[in-house]
């Protein structure tokens, strides 16, 4: 039995079928809470990367265009520690959905992203980083301050809006 127990891949202890569809219906809460955590982070920290590159960007290519740095490190930092960091650990320890075991069993060979995911993170920061963006350029017609002001408002709204979306 011992050596039966090692050469498993799964070893049940419990033989009651309710305690194997409770484990799976677990299972696949946490691997959705997991993606849903990954999607808000890269969507969140892609919208950054955007921002500044694009005023980076345009700053350089227009060089009369009047454009500074639309966030500063510390405001990065904060968004990171704050606005990044505290909604991701409520969408970890979401509970897992209602209709969990009503979906279909994912192959074993299914990529992470299958199903449009990357696309969505991809889609969701370009949004985010042209929101942030526009509101630094409508700000930067009043003064830098205002600018600066607008964009890292946007970028902590549009960050937090996304995790109300991932519900």
């Amino acid at each position: 039995t011992d050596v039966a127990k090692e050469a498993a891949d799964l070893v049940l202890v419990d033989d009651n079928f309710g305690t194997i569809v409770e484990a799976i219906k677990q299972g696949r809460g946490i691997y959705s809470n997991i993606q849903k955590d990954v999607q808000y982070l890269l969507s969140s920290n892609i919208g950054e990367v955007i921002t500044i590159f694009l005023a980076s960007l345009i700053s350089i290519l227009i060089p009369g265009s009047g454009l500074g740095v639309p966030l500063l490190p510390i405001h990065l930092l904060w968004v990171n520690l704050i606005t990044d960091s505290l909604p991701a650990f409520a969408l970890g320890l979401e509970p897992t959905e209602a209709d969990v075991m009503k979906r279909k069993p994912r192959k074993k060979d299914e990529d992470f992203f299958a199903n449009g995911l990357m696309i969505t993170i991809i889609w969701q920061g370009i949004m985010i980083g042209l929101l942030t963006l526009a509101s630094y350029i409508y700000g930067e017609t009043i003064n830098h301050e205002t600018g600066m002001t607008m964009a890292f408002v946007t970028l902590s709204a549009c960050q937090l809006f996304l995790r109300l979306l991932q519900q």
